[in-house]
């Protein structure tokens, strides 16, 4: 029992009150600088010269269960991420880097329900922007 008149106590027992109570995936999983080759633009050059892109993704989900038991079946593999965001960039033709990012989250977090919250970066190296520039992007995170 925890000593009303502690404060060092309470705190404590707050604490852990709190932990016990919150969600407890808070494990981040990515793959950082995909490239793909792909035919996505708003200018119809574009998408008939095609132009490299190159993707960005991060997965929160709880690894505990796939730590301890040391198997890969219980945790969201890097291979099938990247085979989901490779269908995005290569099957279709889109307009915007922000569809892709949006039907890139949606779809790992449709095919993947123990997936908390994903981040997609979706970088546009040759972007047709007259001047000089490091990078174009979107970034989005999308929950549950």
């Amino acid at each position: 029992m925890t000593d009303p008149t502690d404060p060092a106590a309470l705190a404590t027992a707050e604490t852990e009150a709190r932990a016990a109570a919150a969600p407890q995936r808070t494990d981040r999983l990515f793959l950082r600088g995909l490239p793909f080759f792909a035919r996505h633009g708003v200018k119809e050059a574009e998408r008939d010269l095609g132009q490299r892109f190159v993707v960005d993704a991060e997965w929160w989900i709880d690894t505990r269960p796939a730590a301890w038991a040391d198997d890969v079946a219980l945790t969201v593999s890097y291979q099938d991420v990247y085979d989901h965001v490779r269908a995005v960039m290569e099957d279709d033709t889109v307009h915007l880097i922000e569809t892709l990012a949006e039907r890139i989250a949606t779809r790992l977090l449709d095919h993947f329900p123990q997936i908390d919250q994903v981040r997609i970066v979706v970088h546009k190296p040759a972007a047709p922007i007259t001047g000089l520039f490091c990078d174009v992007g979107v970034d989005i995170l999308r929950r549950r």
